[in-house]
């Protein structure tokens, strides 16, 4: 059965969601599971051999892979998220590709007995870093805002650069594929690289948002319709210039993002289910398609790139390109300490590796192992160390365990206050001006807009911030916002009020079936715990004893009508939703209890 083409493309396809989803719940890179994965299925074990069950189809298939992931990250793109810091961006995929070109390529060369074309090679499939890394790496710190957009934008737009280095080095030092003199044959490539791929990318982004501002595209069909305008994208810029493909559909993703004359969303969610495919099946099929002798690597080598890309390009290159910038030291230091290799990397050394070998070039067939070796490499330092550098620098939390509070009544400000003094960080947001005055009159951090505007999460630095509690009057909003940013927080840690339907026997309520998790109870509608704090109720905050003996008494003498948050000795946070019966079942000495109470 092993041998059934069916099963092992189906196979792969189940592996990678099973491998994303483990490495998403053990919080760890994805990247790393998925390629040791591919390692054991491919190589290893010999369960699977892409390079038979794709063919000739392997090559175009991964870069066309390449090119939707990228389509799907320039979507993410938005101008405004880098007002003020475009200077910086520029450097780094400009002058900081160049340092990190240079130091990849003379450590190959010093390290490994790869030609002098071979180790510039090298040096420029490793400048790249790509969404594929940085994005999960992202969600796991969630570092400052300002931080995160700068490595988030580098990664997408370094991608394309990269691969028109690697295929000028390819042509020009390898094949001498360019014509007359090498200089001029280098500028001629850059110049048709460049026009192939903001031409194409943005003639169809202007065809595609065209024709979904005059509605010609049904709703249920445009999910397809996004995929169809990267993939045709991807091929006519592709058979102009080799590689500009990946210019193209990172050029059309970014467009369509900040163009206002048509709705994107249902591109922009089905995009990211197909990313969230193609990485996982794109590592295991490149790291499967290895053979035993390509895993026996040059390890100084490998160890050596990556120090030097670690420890000194990239530290190089951020201090060159931030220098005399707006950023804080600790900013620079984080940038200087992410930099992760991902899946355009690998791609790009598979293709021209074979390619080099089929042309008999010296050294082709270590390239990439060596490649592979350096990500797996960077992957690892930069997915164990960027959470504890981020947190050492004050640039991010240990714990996501804040709370987004939509609204700033009477009733979210004493919710936000209770965990507030529990050291739990909230943030206040309303469209009322009055309720925005008194939150920040009484010390707590507000914000004034409404948060289903399309930048909203540009306007508000959420680092920290690891979930949503819609307590607003409004059920329609709350079930709304629940809804819009289940996609930021996940559906575990959006929770909302219960709406007034369910205390009227009006049918079940919203939460449960279109927005958050309920809070509190079917009883504990907004109304219900103003009316509560009316009569002289409050939100109670209650500090457990050494003892568990006496929890029960303890609890009982304070004479509570609900229990709303436990909060741990540790810093975490237990919201009580509707269908927990026992919230403290789990409870323990130095925890705190907040609760709706009698006065």
């Amino acid at each position: 059965m092993l041998e059934d083409p069916i099963f092992q493309l189906a196979g792969l396809v189940v592996l990678a969601f099973a491998v994303t989803w483990l490495g998403e719940r053990a919080r760890i890179p994805v990247i790393l599971p998925l390629l040791v994965t591919g390692f054991l299925i491919g190589p290893v074990l010999g369960w699977a051999n892409p390079a038979e069950l794709l063919g000739d189809l392997l090559t175009p298939a991964v870069a066309i892979a390449v090119g939707l992931i990228l389509f799907e990250g320039g979507l993410s793109l938005r101008i405004r998220e880098m007002e003020g810091q475009q200077r910086v961006l520029w450097l780094l995929v400009t002058v900081g590709v160049l340092i990190t070109w240079a130091i990849g390529a003379v450590v190959t060369s010093l390290f490994t007995d790869l030609s002098g074309g071979m180790a510039v090679l090298t040096g420029s499939i490793l400048v790249v870093s790509g969404p594929t890394v940085i994005g999960p790496l992202l969600t796991l710190v969630r570092p400052h805002r300002s931080v995160a957009s700068i490595l988030k934008w580098e990664s997408i737009i370094i991608d394309p650069i990269g691969a028109l280095l690697a295929v000028i080095t390819f042509e020009i030092l390898l094949l001498g594929g360019s014509p007359g003199a090498p200089g001029g044959g280098i500028l001629a490539d850059m110049v048709a690289f460049t026009i192939a791929g903001l031409a194409v990318g943005a003639a169809m982004a202007l065809a595609a948002s065209e024709a979904l501002r005059r509605h010609w595209v049904p709703e249920h069909l445009q999910p397809l319709f996004g995929l169809s305008i990267a993939l045709l994208s991807f091929t006519i810029a592709d058979s102009l210039v080799a590689e500009s493909g990946l210019l193209a559909t990172t050029v059309l993703g970014f467009t369509l993002a900040n163009q206002r004359r048509a709705r994107t969303e249902h591109i922009i969610q089905f995009s990211e289910v197909v990313r969230v495919i193609l990485i996982g099946v794109l590592f295991i099929v490149l790291s499967a398609s290895l053979t035993t002798e390509q895993l026996r690597i040059d390890l100084p080598a490998a160890i050596a790139l990556v120090v030097a890309l670690v420890l000194i390009a990239r530290p190089v290159a951020v201090a060159v390109s931030t220098w005399r910038s707006s950023l804080s030291w600790q900013q620079r230091t984080l940038l200087g300490g992410v930099a992760p290799r991902g899946i355009v990397a690998a791609s790009v050394a598979s293709v021209f590796g074979l390619e080099l070998q089929h042309e008999g070039v010296a050294g082709a067939e270590e390239l990439t192992p060596l490649v592979f070796a350096v990500i797996v490499g960077t992957v690892t330092v930069y997915g164990i160390g960027m959470g504890p550098l981020a947190r050492r620098l004050g640039l991010a939390a240990r714990h996501q365990e804040g709370a987004l509070i939509l609204g700033a009544g009477k009733v979210e400000r004493a919710v936000a206050d209770a965990l507030a003094s529990s050291d739990v960080p909230v943030v206040l947001a309303t469209t009322n001006r009055q309720d925005h005055y008194d939150a920040r009159m009484a010390g707590r951090r507000a914000y004034y807009g409404n948060v289903l505007a399309h930048d909203f999460d540009l306007d508000l630095d959420l680092s920290g911030i690891g979930r949503l509690l819609a307590l607003t009057p409004n059920d329609d909003v709350n079930t709304l916002a629940s809804t819009q940013f289940a996609s930021t927080f996940g559906g575990a840690e959006t929770y909302q009020l219960a709406g007034r339907g369910a205390e009227m026997g009006i049918g079940s309520t919203p939460a449960t079936e279109f927005g958050g998790r309920q809070l509190f109870g079917p009883e504990w509608s907004y109304q219900a715990i103003a009316e509560f704090l009316d009569e002289g109720g409050e939100v109670r905050r209650i500090k457990l004893g050494s003892d568990p003996g006496i929890f029960e008494s303890q609890l009982k003498s304070e004479d509570m009508a609900a229990i709303l948050f436990v909060v741990k000795s540790s810093g975490r946070v237990q919201v009580v939703v509707s269908d927990n019966p026992a919230p403290l079942r789990d409870a323990g000495p130095g925890d705190t209890v907040i609760a709706l109470a009698h006065s």
